[in-house]
């Protein structure tokens, strides 16, 4: 368990959000399969709702402005400084999605779209540090790049965030963990020939989880979909969903053997 009182080291994914045209559906959802808890925010914040545990921010939601746009989770990289950021990003070929702005008090934040197509959010905290709870059943747990171009996405993350990176590969299959300050918080995965040309690059969130096969036949009984049967991995049993309304998220339930998980 990882209670988070103090804002994120500058790299480290720090926070998970999520357009829906439903949000009491939606969060009706992730209570059933992830135990979160939530009200509807105002309107003039644009209904943004925050999802907790024990009363601890693990994600957000917000109503999308038209309906038909796409639904999906954004990371969150924690930033010291969002304008010196995205202008090292647009620098080393990202295109900005969402100029820097302030948030209230809350924060600073961008988003932006990575050289290989993915969208990424910046967020330099103010009275909002991200995540308050990380690592336990519900929480965030890891976050990583799915691209086709993980070259490119390496160099581009290592200029604009530092990091340093792991090799993880395996015969058929490309990973490296990025690194901060020595310790693995995220990775970056290649997008092979087995995956359909219609996924895009895009950042993939697991959360944790008590027990993963519970998780999937909650997330049928709730109207969501089970994309892979839960199954286990050297650092945990894992499985991938989408949601009522088609996001697409993971969970792990973590053996307590292994170190690499999301940190602050």
């Amino acid at each position: 368990m990882t209670e988070v009182t103090s804002p994120y080291k500058h790299g480290v994914p720090c926070w998970v959000d999520m357009g829906s045209p439903d949000l009491r559906a939606s969060l009706d959802f992730y209570h059933s399969v992830l135990g979160w808890s939530g009200e509807i925010g105002p309107e003039e914040l644009g209904f943004y709702t925050n999802c907790t545990i024990r009363g601890k921010r693990v994600a957000g939601m917000m109503k999308l402005p038209e309906p038909d746009m796409p639904i999906a989770w954004t990371t969150y990289l924690a930033v010291d400084d969002a304008d010196a950021a995205a202008a090292r990003a647009q620098e080393a070929g990202a295109t900005v999605v969402v100029p820097v702005m302030d948030v209230m008090d809350l924060g600073r934040m961008a988003l932006l779209r990575d050289p290989t197509g993915a969208v990424v959010g910046l967020w330099q905290a103010g009275t909002h540090i991200g995540a308050e709870l990380v690592n336990e059943p519900g929480g965030l747990v890891w976050n990583e790049l799915m691209t086709r171009d993980s070259t490119t996405a390496r160099d581009f993350y290592a200029a604009v965030f530092g990091y340093t990176y792991e090799d993880m590969s395996s015969d058929g299959f490309e990973y490296h963990a990025f690194l901060v300050d020595g310790r693995p918080t995220g990775g970056i995965m290649t997008l092979d020939a087995n995956w359909p040309d219609e996924v895009p690059a895009h950042w993939a969130v697991t959360f944790s989880s008590d027990d993963t096969d519970a998780a999937a036949e909650k997330v049928r009984q709730a109207g969501g979909m089970v994309t892979a049967e839960p199954s286990d991995s050297p650092y945990g049993r894992y499985a991938s969903f989408k949601d009522l309304h088609g996001a697409m998220f993971s969970v792990m339930q973590n053996t307590g053997e292994d170190e690499t998980s999301a940190t602050p």
